[in-house]
C-alpha cells in the first residue's frame, strides 16, 4: 500500500478530528491536554481522558501504527501507568514513553523506551532512535550531559546495521550537542567518519546532508574558518541574499563561529530592511545587536537592541538583551 492506503486504513479504527490550536477553541482545548508542539496526536475516549497521545509526524506507517495500538488499548493513561507499575510490557512502556515525549518530560521518556528496547530487542534500532531523539531535545534543558548523549550514540554509530544516511544524522546530532556544551572536538571522530562514509553517495538527501556537515567538518577537523565560510556560502539557496529569514539565518551562524563579522553585520543589517514585519525585524535586530557585542561595541548592541524592544515590547527576552548589554556597556566604560 502506498501512504494514502495506509492512512486510509487506520482510519477504520479512529476518528480523527483536525484542531486549530490556535483559534476559535483550540488554544483551550490545547491548555486541557497539555500540547506542547505541532502536530501533536492525542486518542481520547468517550469521557475526554487522554488513552495515548504522539507527537510529531513519522510518515504514514508511524501514524498508522500510533492509531492501531490506540484503537486496541484504550486504557487512559492513568491505567497504562499502573499496569505498568504491575507488570511492565513493551508495549505498555512505549505508549508512555509516547506520552512522557509529547508533554516535554525527555527523561521519563527516555527511561520508557529503554525499558521498550530492553522488552523487545527485535526493535532495539527504532527505539534507539526515539531514545537519541529525546535526549538531543531534553539537552536543550540539560536534562542530558554530552556523555550521557555519546553514550547512546557509540554504539549506534558503529552498529554494522547503521547505513550512510544514519551515520549523517549522528554526527549531526552529536555535533550539535558537542557544540552547546562548549567541547566541539568531542565531534571531530564522528564528523571524520561519516563524512568517509557518505564520500561516494549520489542521492540528493544524502549530498545535501552531508554539505551541510561539512561546514561543521571544517570548523571542527579542519580547524578552517575560512574553508567553513565558503561551505556555507554554498550550501545557501538561490536567492538568499534578498531573503531576509536566511540573511539572518547566515549573520547567526557568523556570529556563532566567528567568521567575517563585518559582512555577517552588514547582511544581518540588509536583513532588518527587508523584513516583512515587526516580528521578524526584530528578530533579525537582536542577530545584528550580538555581533555589534561580539565586535566590542556595545554601546551599538544596546542602541539595536532597544529598537528590537520598541518593536516587540511584550517580548521579555529582548527586555533581558537590554539589561545584559547595558551592563556589558557599563563595565566596557569602567575598563
Amino acid at each position: 500500500m502506498n501512504g494514502s492506503d495506509v492512512i486510509k486504513e487506520a482510519l477504520n479504527h479512529v476518528v480523527l478530528v483536525q484542531i486549530d490550536c490556535e483559534k476559535g477553541e483550540g488554544p483551550e482545548i490545547a491548555k486541557k491536554y497539555g500540547v506542547r508542539g505541532y502536530p501533536t496526536f492525542i486518542a481520547i475516549n468517550a469521557a475526554g481522558e487522554t488513552t495515548d497521545s504522539t507527537i510529531g509526524y513519522g510518515g504514514a506507517e508511524a501514524w498508522a501504527s500510533f492509531a492501531r495500538s490506540s484503537a486496541a488499548d484504550r486504557r487512559t493513561i492513568a491505567a497504562k501507568t499502573a499496569a505498568y507499575d504491575e507488570a511492565p510490557t513493551a508495549a505498555l512502556a512505549f505508549s508512555l514513553a509516547n506520552h512522557a515525549s509529547t508533554s516535554y518530560d525527555f527523561e521519563g521518556a527516555v527511561d520508557y523506551f529503554r525499558v521498550a528496547r530492553t522488552r523487545d530487542p527485535a526493535n532495539a534500532a527504532e527505539y534507539t532512535e526515539s531514545i537519541l531523539t529525546n535526549m538531543y531535545y531534553g539537552s536543550y534543558s540539560e536534562a542530558f550531559t554530552l556523555d550521557e548523549i555519546e553514550a547512546e550514540v557509540e554504539p549506534a554509530f558503529h552498529h554494522a546495521d547503521t547505513d550512510v544516511a544514519d551515520k549523517l544524522n549522528l554526527a549531526s546530532m552529536i555535533t550539535d550537542v558537542a557544540k552547546s556544551a562548549g567541547e566541539p572536538g568531542r565531534a571531530a571522530p564522528y564528523l571524520q567518519a561519516a563524512m568517509a562514509a557518505s564520500a561516494d553517495a549520489t542521492d540528493e538527501d544524502l549530498t545535501g546532508q552531508r554539505a551541510h556537515l561539512a561546514v561543521d567538518a571544517a570548523l571542527i577537523v579542519d580547524e578552517n574558518p575560512e574553508k567553513a565560510l565558503e561551505l556555507m556560502r554554498g550550501t545557501m539557496p538561490e536567492g538568499w541574499q534578498e531573503d531576509p529569514r536566511r540573511l539572518n539565518r547566515f549573520a547567526w551562524w557568523c556570529f556563532e563561529n566567528r567568521v567575517d563579522l563585518e559582512e555577517a553585520l552588514a547582511l544581518a543589517l540588509k536583513g532588518v530592511e527587508l523584513a516583512p514585519d515587526d516580528e521578524s525585524r526584530a528578530q533579525i535586530l537582536d542577530t545584528v545587536a550580538e555581533i555589534c557585542n561580539a565586535m566590542g561595541d556595545c554601546g551599538k548592541a544596546v542602541d539595536f537592541i532597544k529598537r528590537a524592544v520598541e518593536l516587540q515590547p511584550e517580548n521579555q527576552g529582548y527586555q533581558d538583551q537590554l539589561t545584559r548589554f547595558e551592563q556589558l556597556l557599563e563595565e566596557q566604560r569602567r575598563g
